[in-house]
């Protein structure tokens, strides 16, 4: 098609050019006309669709691992590298793997606890400040995978962790909702901490819109506790790459960096909201990585980005060091910082569930439905829901039972 329209065009161009040499008309409104058609051919001109040859990154070896001074174990993940088009988690099981450090003096064996998750053997080994760390990996189909040798950079203290609330008109989220903003900041005591990557965990209490006075099981039943459904605890992690680096700023302090968004559409900061920040000190090597991978998602919009690749990591193939492998082995130094946070006095847009008062039909609703819910609304009357949800917190995914460490 675009070379089928290049053709066309250059060929009207040319006719143009022809009749105005036997005219003898070259006036300057007629180069003007020229140089307008030339333009929309530059402006319009199809552009051929790039399709990058993928093929030879897939059902490559994807690791996952971590490493760290602090409280928790080593983790390592192995999985098998999924089609662009059909992204899946395929682990990858049955594997033997240990760690060394800079001296080849094997500190660490890990075991498989779920297909394709790897833990330490001894719970209790952590790394040590300034000493190196290499991960082996060896499959049973033979094939064997090495990391670089990564030294453990001491920790860098988190001064505080603060949220600010934020509205759209002041915010610099893409969130049509008021919420908080949370920012970290910290300082440095030695050189070499001055790249950090962040990684989030979120708690939040919240409760389910109805409580449970009655149940329908073929005739009314008093529920026992209806309050018994309602109040959940949920942790999840945040998503978000969060790294930065003061390199090349004077002192070697984070202030104010922004962390995530969370906004008022949601049951998150209905009632209280914790989140725990654990910062790691990490490479240069490792904060290049988590770069790569940024820019790369930014400029897909880009009309000059660059073509789409896999980003290759620290480890390799310890028989064919060309063979790519995907991944990361991090080792860092680590600390880490909770706060909590009341609901803000800010309106919610979170959706509540529609109560139906109309109860004559309940009669009819098949066994398979039961036990039906229904909550005495003060001054209103009875009324159920379409789901359960509505009623039992559970189906939000939380857990009835409050965390150890909440407040």
């Amino acid at each position: 098609m675009c070379k089928l329209f290049n053709e066309y065009f250059w060929q009207i161009m040319t006719l143009l050019i022809v009749k105005t040499k036997i005219l003898e008309l070259q006036t300057m409104r007629i180069e003007n006309l020229l140089w307008i058609l030339l333009l929309l051919f530059c402006t319009i001109s199809c552009v051929d669709k790039y399709m990058p040859e993928l093929d030879k990154y897939e059902n490559l070896l994807v690791v996952d691992g971590l490493l760290t001074n602090g409280s928790d174990p080593i983790v390592v993940r192995l999985s098998i590298a999924s089609p662009v088009n059909n992204e899946k988690f395929i682990p990858v099981g049955g594997g033997g793997l240990f760690i060394t450090d800079d001296n080849q003096v094997m500190v660490q064996h890990l075991l498989e606890t779920v297909p394709g998750t790897y833990k330490a053997a001894d719970t209790s080994f952590r790394g040590q400040v300034g000493k190196g760390y290499q991960l082996h990996i060896n499959l049973p189909n033979g094939q064997s995978y090495i990391s670089d040798v990564c030294r453990l950079n001491a920790p860098a203290p988190i001064d505080s962790v603060f949220g600010i609330l934020e509205s759209p008109d002041n915010s610099e989220n893409d969130n049509d909702f008021p919420g908080i903003q949370f920012y970290v900041e910290n300082h440095s005591e030695v050189n070499d901490s001055c790249y950090y990557l962040w990684r989030l965990s979120e708690t939040y209490k919240y409760r389910s819109d109805f409580d449970i006075d009655y149940t329908w099981e073929g005739e009314f039943i008093p529920y026992p506790d209806p309050d018994s459904l309602r109040t959940c605890w949920r942790t999840t992690k945040v998503d978000e790459i969060l790294f930065a680096s003061t390199k090349y700023l004077g002192p070697t302090a984070i202030n104010q960096f922004p962390l995530h968004f969370v906004s008022t559409a949601t049951k998150r900061l209905s009632i209280k909201y914790s989140v725990l920040v654990k910062q790691l000190s990490i490479s240069e090597g490792t904060f290049n990585f988590y770069n790569a991978i940024k820019e790369q998602n930014i400029e897909q919009g880009d009309m000059w980005a660059q073509q789409p690749f896999q980003i290759l990591g620290n480890m390799h193939d310890a028989n064919n060091p060309d063979k790519p492998v995907l991944g990361y082995f991090i080792v860092a130094g680590t600390t880490e910082k909770r706060i909590f946070v009341d609901r803000p006095p800010l309106e919610f847009y979170y959706d509540i569930c529609p109560p139906d008062f109309d109860l004559r039909f309940i009669e009819f609703e098949p066994e398979g439905s039961w036990p039906i819910y229904i909550d005495d609304i003060m001054f209103l009357g009875w009324a159920m829901a379409d789901e359960r949800v509505c009623f039992d917190c559970r189906l939000e995914g939380g857990s009835l039972s409050a965390p150890e460490f909440w407040e």
